[in-house]
């Protein structure tokens, strides 16, 4: 007997072929039979007529690692069809660590991007990638995760957090800690080009690295030096590192930011095809939105700034003698009530003004995208400097008013281009990722993009149904048995007979993502099941917490 049988639906099978009309039986796990099943016997039949079944969604760009031991259900990524991540993006990983490790490096991350309740309620009772991945195998996962390791936690475990080259000891130390996690189940390593300390590493080291992936045939995945003026030189160094190895190479999340650098992307992907012409196994992943990720506006400002108007309000309160004059300057942000004590002292704001950096600040500012603004409604989706000039507003004034009456409830990005989005999107290289992490509940602490919750409705609704930009099929190709080749993953991202039972039940006529930059947390429409290892995970918008996903390790 069949523990569950889809019927009467109609299949797309991750290969880019046509649909076919045919019903699925799934038993331990897997599918097992395909066809004219109405005589089998099973535990559960659901009939899908008139609806789309597909294999899951593979994110090739996913930070869950960061959030997964606090979010197991993986609620976020289960709505929207994900059923299977690869995580440790970027660098960053949840391991190697050791203690000064975790205060120094991870701890920031963590609590940068999630909130203080998921920070504390996670065991961090590891040290080594592998004792990593056993907690969260024990913990339990709604999703599959294919584990990367970051070469910013290899670096600090080594190097630390200091600014130099690593010496040659420390590159062979690097090197046996790069094994080890690749012997415990990586899939491969991702760099973070621009972020400490792993970008303290020269393209030298990267390649050392990058010469123990090749050996092992992992896959080398990079946040790239720059995405915006230097893209181009960007690029070079990946290319250079792939010539020099032989390596699998990811770049994530492709993109030109920032408006005036609208268009390189017609470049940079000449670029890699012509790399890929000459034999290198180069792919691009990228997010399908105009923005960024979202933080919010005060957090723009630099912290010396803030550091030099607390010492203004701190010598207003001695002045006016208040209560809270003994309190001592943070060196955190301010929060919106301490926005408020500032900017309403007409010397503070005026100080603001003065400011030594100031002009080099707005020339940088006034080119984000405002993503949020209750008290200026019609900002959302512009650029700071565009909209203050086309109202005439002098961009220090404004600047000052949003701070004073949003404070952290205006949140900016930087601007991606839509022509952009779909040339990379279009490119047969290419595969949707999230950038984003798992989530169970929303986050307080922290604004979260809608790439959270509808990166691949977006693909295969927006981008097929309106945009017109590739066919259902080859949508679906690029959300599950192009991302599944890519990585070397056995037995996912197609339907098959003897394939895992990671499936997707959509309607092709309603499937659209909802969320936005204001309402980030809308769940897609149109997906109607999401079975993982051929467990009902997602049935009518109810995420059934049963998690059966897996911790696939490399073998």
């Amino acid at each position: 007997m069949l523990d569950l049988v889809l019927r009467n639906g109609t299949i797309i099978d991750g290969t880019g072929k046509p649909r076919f009309k045919a019903d699925l039986g799934i038993s331990k796990g897997k599918v097992v039979s395909m066809g004219n099943l109405s005589q089998a016997e099973a535990k559960r039949v659901i009939d899908i007529s008139n609806l789309a079944v597909c294999p899951g969604f593979i994110d090739m760009h996913s930070h869950s690692d960061l959030s997964i031991l606090a979010h197991r259900k993986a609620t976020s990524s289960i709505s929207q069809g994900i059923t299977t991540e690869v995580i440790g993006s970027c660098g960053w990983s949840m391991a190697p660590c050791k203690d000064e490790t975790k205060r120094d490096v991870i701890e920031r991350l963590v609590k940068g991007l999630i909130d203080s309740e998921s920070f504390h309620s996670m065991p961090w009772n590891w040290n080594s990638f592998g004792e990593y991945l056993d907690t969260v195998e024990a913990t339990g996962t709604g999703v599959n995760l294919v584990p990367q390791v970051g070469q910013s936690l290899i670096r600090a475990h080594v190097v630390g957090t200091e600014n130099r080259k690593a010496t040659p000891g420390e590159i062979r130390a690097m090197k046996v800690i790069l094994e080890q996690a690749l012997e415990d189940g990586a899939w491969g390593m991702s760099t973070g080009r621009s972020y400490k300390p792993g970008g303290f590493a020269p393209t030298e080291e990267i390649i050392e690295l990058a010469k123990v992936l090749a050996q092992y045939d992992a896959i080398y995945a990079s946040h790239m030096k720059n995405e915006s003026e230097e893209l181009f030189a960007a690029v070079e160094e990946v290319i250079k590192i792939a010539e020099e190895t032989g390596v699998r190479t990811e770049i994530s999340h492709h993109k030109a930011v920032g408006k005036k650098n609208f268009g390189k992307v017609h470049k940079s992907l000449d670029m890699i095809d012509n790399a890929r012409q000459k034999g290198l196994r180069i792919t691009v992943d990228l997010y399908p939105y105009e923005f960024t990720q979202v933080s919010a506006f005060p957090r723009y400002l630099p912290q010396e700034l803030w550091d030099h108007l607390e010492a203004q309000a701190q010598a207003v309160l001695v002045k006016t003698k208040t209560p809270n004059a003994t309190r001592k300057a943070k060196p955190v942000f301010p929060s919106n009530e301490e926005i408020r004590e500032k900017l309403n002292d007409p010397d503070i704001a005026e100080k603001i003004k003065s400011y030594n950096e100031l002009g080099t600040l707005l020339e940088r500012i006034k080119n984000y995208m405002i993503i949020t603004s209750p008290s200026v409604p019609d900002l959302e989706g512009r650029i700071l400097g565009e909209y203050a000039e086309e109202k005439g507003l002098a961009l220090a004034d404004f600047v000052i008013r949003l701070l004073l009456e949003d404070g952290f409830s205006a949140h900016a990005a930087s601007p991606i281009s839509i022509d952009d989005i779909h040339t990379v999107i279009k490119t047969p290289f290419a595969s949707p990722g999230t950038d984003a992490f798992a989530l169970d509940r929303p986050i307080i602490e922290t604004p979260i993009h809608p790439r959270h919750f509808g990166t691949f409705p977006r693909v295969i609704g927006r981008f097929v149904k309106q945009d017109n930009l590739f066919s259902l099929e080859e949508a679906v190709r690029k959300c599950t048995g192009f991302p599944a080749r890519t990585m070397g993953l056995p037995e996912r991202g197609l339907i098959d007979i003897g394939y895992w039972a990671d499936l997707v039940v959509f309607d092709p006529e309603t499937v659209i993502d909802t969320a936005t930059g204001k309402e980030p947390y809308n769940a897609p429409a149109g997906i109607e099941y999401v079975m993982v290892n051929g467990q009902v995970a997602f049935e009518k918008g109810k995420h059934t917490p049963v998690f059966s996903g897996k911790v696939l390790r490399r073998k």
